[in-house]
């Protein structure tokens, strides 16, 4: 298992990645890439609102690898 933080990685404050069209589910904001956890085959990425007022987040899973059949 792996978890890393992209604010660490980035330097940056909150964001790291901006993910195409991923709206803040609590105000509507931009979202941000905050954190991912790759576990299992899959990528699971943290997301977090751009405004400082907000705590909006989204946890969203991407399959890492296809199994044959």
């Amino acid at each position: 298992m792996k978890l890393s933080n992209a604010n660490r990685l980035a330097g940056e404050s909150r964001a790291m990645d901006v993910d195409a069209e991923r709206p803040c589910p609590e105000c509507g904001a931009l979202m941000v890439e905050f954190d991912r956890l790759e576990e299992d085959g899959a990528l699971f990425i943290w997301y977090s609102c751009t405004r400082e007022d907000c705590t909006g987040q989204w946890l969203a899973k991407r399959v890492l690898r296809m199994c044959g059949a």
